[in-house]
């Protein structure tokens, strides 16, 4: 079982040159903790879309990532499966921090995706922190493996339909532009709130 104790600031750049690729893999997964525990008002720790990316041997751990604050400024995390657990902090007031976008108490609808459709919408929005804090917000299922759902308003819904539908204008590959139908119906579908 190993313990991570990270400084968000010390960690290279996305697309710093010459970083070895298992430390800009840690990077990359320290960032995506910190926006998931930042993107959402809760008072535990509860269960994200992130997966583990521990290894044993030559096997990633791949099991979601619990989240959460317990005070201000500092990140915790672990993983049930593989034992793996950190603290994060030096997050506040970066681009990571989605403090700032967390859900207000409004109208809430529900909308259900799976990682692969996550992972594409979260390279898409980068430099949009509204919608990265929507997807940093997805949990798991238990019930139907597979399934992320967020909670989000109709207003958030409906810019990520925007954006979904520019992503399709820009993409020739067919199974990528299934993937974008797939989510455009998913998206009406939480939007009218059946």
């Amino acid at each position: 079982m190993t313990t991570w104790v990270t400084d968000l600031r010390h960690l290279p750049c996305v697309d710093e040159p010459g970083v070895p690729a298992a430390a800009a893999r840690r990077a990359e997964f320290v960032r995506e903790l910190v926006e998931a525990a930042t993107a959402r008002r809760v008072d535990r720790s509860w269960c994200s879309a992130v997966r583990c990316i521990a290894r044993s041997g030559r096997k990633s751990c791949g099991a979601r990532i619990q989240v959460g604050q317990a005070e201000a400024g500092r990140v915790e995390w672990s993983c049930a499966t593989c034992g793996e657990a950190g603290v994060i902090t030096g997050f506040e007031g970066t681009e990571h921090d989605l403090s700032g976008h967390r859900l207000r108490k409004k109208k809430v609808r529900v909308w259900g995706f799976d990682d692969e459709s996550r992972e594409l919408l979260r390279a898409a929005t980068t430099h949009i922190p509204a919608l990265r804090a929507v997807l940093a917000r997805a949990r798991p299922v238990d019930s139907v493996p597979g399934l992320l759902v967020v909670d989000g308003t109709v207003d958030e819904f409906d810019e990520m339909y925007t954006l979904v539908e520019h992503l399709t204008d820009a993409t020739r590959s067919r199974r990528r532009r299934e993937l974008l139908d797939e989510l455009r119906a998913g998206l009406c579908t939480a939007i009218d709130g059946f």
